[in-house]
């Protein structure tokens, strides 16, 4: 069977490589267009910012790119910034509140998204999930409230401001209980890889599983694939980050996975409507950013066929998905 989608936007790229892998990663994968989220290095002023732009404009490259909200407890120049061509606003949802609450006055006022890591950092220092896997390895966990209190806090605060206010990334079924009746400014990213995996996946210490916010219970796991299909969730994301740093001990091992470069063909080759798929990977993230996707591909779907990470643009080699069952032709 062939069916012909339009190509994706993914909303989480983490700048954990240089832009012109990111390209190349991201036409393997069928994406267009993507957000660049600065978590691996700063992007906090107008340098870069104007580097990361002329990068992707030398790569011919729809890269959208967030900046950070709040940098070394100061706020950015928002407003500078997005007139020199910032398109998001990203924040970390444990900062002090005062500044946050001044980041939403800026969004609404500039009409920019504001883009939401909840987690609190000060009860997430483990290395996975915090669960009977995470005891029997003899490893610190992450518990889910380590997400849900965070989400409840910002959840609260988005109430008094009319901007758009994406909470990236959840992953727990206590997170998707608060969000669950939220208004039309709110959104919930998710990541592929919460709807693949669980914790399960790390029962031998493999640190290819290894990522954040981490892989959670099968319940989880089973709650995202549900509100997916109920259309909770507004998009899937890749939080692609290029990692090799994985063949070490388990608790010294990098954070993420790489899987920019198969990402489309993941999204259709989970047990999701596809016109939902094409919702939540692709029409929605564009919407949101009033961008109109340019690209169709086409889509063969076939028996399953073995991925091989060599294969990769991106540097990032550490990926623990085995086949998928779509190829790009």
């Amino acid at each position: 069977m062939r069916i012909q989608v339009p190509k994706s936007f993914d909303l989480n790229i983490k700048n954990s490589e240089s832009v012109g892998r990111i390209a190349a990663a991201a036409r393997n994968g069928g994406v267009e267009a993507a957000l660049m989220i600065p978590k691996h290095k700063p992007i906090y002023d107008k340098l870069h910012l104007a580097y990361n732009l002329k990068r992707a404009n030398e790569e011919n490259f729809n890269l959208f790119v967030a900046i950070e909200g709040i940098h070394e407890n100061r706020l950015s120049e928002i407003s500078v910034l997005k007139s020199k061509g910032a398109s998001a606003i990203y924040i970390n949802s444990d900062e002090d509140m005062n500044l946050i609450k001044r980041i939403f006055e800026y969004g609404e006022f500039l009409n920019i998204p504001i883009f939401v890591n909840c987690n609190n950092k000060s009860l997430s220092s483990g290395v996975m999930n915090d669960s009977e896997v995470a005891y029997l390895l003899g490893v610190s966990g992450i518990p889910n409230y380590a997400e849900s209190i965070e989400v409840a806090k910002i959840y609260e605060l988005s109430k008094h401001f009319n901007t758009k206010v994406v909470f990236q990334s959840i992953t727990t079924k206590e997170s998707l209980e608060i969000l669950k009746n939220k208004p039309s400014n709110i959104f919930i990213d998710i990541c592929i890889d919460n709807l693949y995996f669980t914790d399960e996946n790390l029962k031998e210490f493999n640190t290819l599983y290894k990522t954040f916010p981490p892989l959670r219970s099968k319940e989880d796991k089973e709650a995202l694939l549900k509100a997916c299909q109920e259309e909770l969730i507004d998009f899937i994301s890749s939080n692609h980050i290029a990692t090799n740093q994985k063949d070490i001990p388990f608790e010294e091992a990098e954070f993420g996975i790489s899987k920019l470069d198969i990402f489309t063909q993941l999204a259709y080759s989970l047990p999701i409507d596809h016109k939902i798929i094409t919702k939540l990977i692709s029409t929605n993230p564009a919407k949101l950013f009033g961008y109109k996707i340019k690209e169709k591909i086409t889509l063969e779907f076939k028996e399953e066929e073995e991925i091989n990470p060599q294969n990769f643009a991106s540097k990032g080699k550490n990926c623990p998905y085995k086949k998928v069952k779509v190829k790009i032709v």
